[in-house]
């Protein structure tokens, strides 16, 4: 190997060694929905909703975007009828998938919501979180709803100086090959 083949072969591996990637941004994205008049649900009146992260000030990207965790409250709160049930009133968290569904006995105030692979898959493929809330028994009001979802901002790409210094070494590797040939 002569002294131009050396040098460039240095400095392509120097260049790749001094970090060939910029870093993704960790981020959380808010959705807040406020159902303004709180909504009334009752067993055969469910409510069904949809956070949607990719309408944001600063949006989720769907394809570009991970993410890593997903946190799910919900204002839920009793109607103070005075039915035989009341004491007894049960609401059920339905989220995607097998896992993730709770059932909340004290209707209060702040519920916090459960957590799914699959809801992280729907978050993650379209930036939507699809959400029903049930009453098992009883009837009560939804006042609010928030997701946060935690991740990274972006994939991890080359840099552009990297990229630069790769090319100029695969030109000088091509121009060394073809002044042989010559």
């Amino acid at each position: 190997m002569n002294t131009t083949t050396k040098w460039l072969v240095s400095c392509a591996a120097l260049g790749m060694a001094l970090g060939s990637t910029a870093n993704a941004a960790d981020m959380t994205w808010t959705d807040y929905i406020n159902f303004t008049p709180d909504r009334l649900v009752t067993p055969e009146k469910p409510v069904p909703y949809v956070h949607d992260l990719t309408d944001n000030v600063v949006p989720f990207i769907v394809g570009s975007d991970s993410v890593t965790s997903y946190d799910l409250r919900i204002n839920l709160y009793d109607d103070k009828s005075d039915a035989w049930y009341e004491p007894f009133e049960l609401a059920w968290l339905n989220l995607p998938g097998l896992t993730g569904d709770r059932v909340f006995f004290d209707l209060s105030g702040t519920e916090y919501g459960g957590w799914s692979i699959a809801g992280a898959w729907q978050i993650q493929s379209l930036g939507q979180l699809s959400v029903e809330i049930i009453s098992v028994v009883g009837d009560f009001y939804v006042g609010d709803s928030t997701l946060t979802v935690r991740g990274q901002r972006g994939n991890s790409v080359p840099e552009p100086g990297t990229l630069a210094l790769f090319g100029a070494a695969l030109l000088g590797f091509g121009l060394i090959r073809r002044r042989r040939t010559i």
